[in-house]
């Protein structure tokens, strides 16, 4: 895996062999071979997501169902953190839609995890959560071990994505 292409690498953490669903806090990584990828919180088997588009709220196994139907390249990662499922239902509705980097996907998913408003992208905010013990295993769809990783990219690639979705 040539590593200089990522700004965060998933293999100091531990792979579960199948998907389970986790009655706690995960973190969905989508398009992990793109810039930037996107991402969503789900507690229990409720799945959350901010886009340029709205909101979601579905079923994690609908959403199981749409990344093996279009071969979505996805992480799953478990999050050690004390939450309701209120608490995150109640901090995405408060968000319209994902329009700049400011109000990105990672928006309402900082807020539910209490982080600093300075984490501007997903690698950022991984480290953050590795740094302090909050991730504990993961699971691959669709990933090879040379894509287990977040590729490098600014925050005027997420702007330019942003220009891109609302042309």
């Amino acid at each position: 895996m040539d590593k200089s292409i990522f700004d965060f690498t998933f293999e100091h953490l531990k792979p579960t062999t199948g998907y389970e669903e986790f009655e706690g806090l995960s973190l969905w990584i989508f398009h992990i071979d793109k810039v930037p990828p996107h991402v969503g919180l789900s507690v229990g088997d409720v799945f959350f997501s901010l886009k340029s588009n709205g909101r979601d709220e579905l079923p994690t196994n609908r959403l199981i169902q749409l990344i093996d139907k279009k071969g979505i390249k996805s992480i799953v990662l478990n999050i050690e953190v004390n939450t309701s499922f209120s608490e995150v239902r109640r901090v995405f509705s408060s968000y319209d839609r994902a329009c700049s980097v400011k109000t990105s996907c990672l928006a309402p998913i900082k807020e539910v995890l209490n982080i600093s408003k300075n984490v501007i992208k997903l690698s950022e905010l991984l480290s953050h959560l590795n740094d302090n013990n909050m991730m504990s295993e993961y699971h691959g769809f669709n990933v090879t071990e040379s894509e287990l990783g977040i590729l490098s990219y600014g925050p005027e690639d997420i702007e330019k994505r942003f220009n891109l979705l609302h042309a």
